[in-house]
């Protein structure tokens, strides 16, 4: 695989080539460098890169800003931030880069990174979109860097409900006692199913249809067809441990039941 390694220090960029050929041995690699934001723009430019190591604190434009750069052009491109701070964690993660890790980079952390990147090298793309979901703080849901547009709220709190489940099913009388607090009577029943009516729209526009899963009378997600900062920070990747900041899915007050259990969590 192609790794670009961009950081404005000789050492680091040696020392994590390094690193990563000690973790991956059994890989072939081909590396590229770069000491600043225009000659690493270059190199991704130029060649096929599939993970991008970028330093947060270079000189110019910092390394938050190469991402978003990288991104736009390639979004396909893995990006692995590395930085001797940690409160540049949640600006990194919020572009949905595959990890955050602090210099000196730990051999086991970087070894966890490689093995969790969000666009595995040389896999068959079954889909070429994935759903990047924000639970910390409001509820927000992107393809890319773009917000999803939701033709109908109750739509968009029932894919929020959900996600909480993290591929569980959920029958029509659980989601209607908790979206419209209410049993199962014909009005809620009816709601509910205007709401799957116009969220499998929504996401049929973004060709990820196949996100809502119905089985007789319950739903689920495919999890496999999400990106979710919950899920990163249950599963402790690198650098999701500082993502919660005491506020969970801030919209819905059915959700503040999750919070009791991530503070339990952490």
């Amino acid at each position: 695989m192609n790794i670009l390694i961009a950081d404005d220090e000789m050492s680091m960029r040696y020392d994590l080539k390094l690193a990563v050929e000690r973790v991956a041995s059994e890989d072939e690699h081909v590396f590229f460098f770069a000491k600043n934001y225009d000659t690493a723009l270059e190199q991704i430019k130029n060649q096929k890169i599939d993970i991008a190591f970028l330093d947060i604190n270079m000189p110019g434009k910092t390394g938050l800003e190469l991402a978003k750069a990288v991104k736009e052009y390639d979004p396909d491109i893995n990006i692995i931030m590395v930085t001797a701070y940690r409160e540049y964690a949640l600006d990194a993660l919020r572009l949905y880069v595959s990890a955050y890790l602090l210099k000196p980079v730990d051999d086991n952390e970087l070894r966890e990174a490689l093995n969790h990147l969000r666009k595995p090298i040389g896999a068959a793309q079954t889909s070429a979109r994935t759903l990047n979901v924000k639970c910390f703080g409001n509820f927000e849901v992107y393809v890319g860097d773009k917000a999803v547009r939701f033709s109908r709220q109750k739509g968009k709190e029932l894919l929020a409900y959900l996600v909480c489940l993290k591929g569980a099913s959920a029958t029509r009388g659980e989601i209607c006692a908790s979206l419209f607090e209410d049993s199962v009577d014909k009005n809620s029943v009816e709601h509910l199913k205007k709401a799957v009516q116009s969220l499998r729209k929504d996401l049929s526009e973004y060709q990820l249809e196949d996100v809502l899963e119905h089985s007789r009378n319950a739903y689920s997600i495919n999890t496999a067809l999400i990106q979710c900062d919950y899920y990163d920070y249950l599963e402790r990747k690198p650098g999701a441990k500082d993502l919660y900041k005491g506020e969970f899915i801030n919209q819905y007050s059915w959700a503040e039941v999750y919070i009791y259990h991530l503070e339990n969590y952490r």
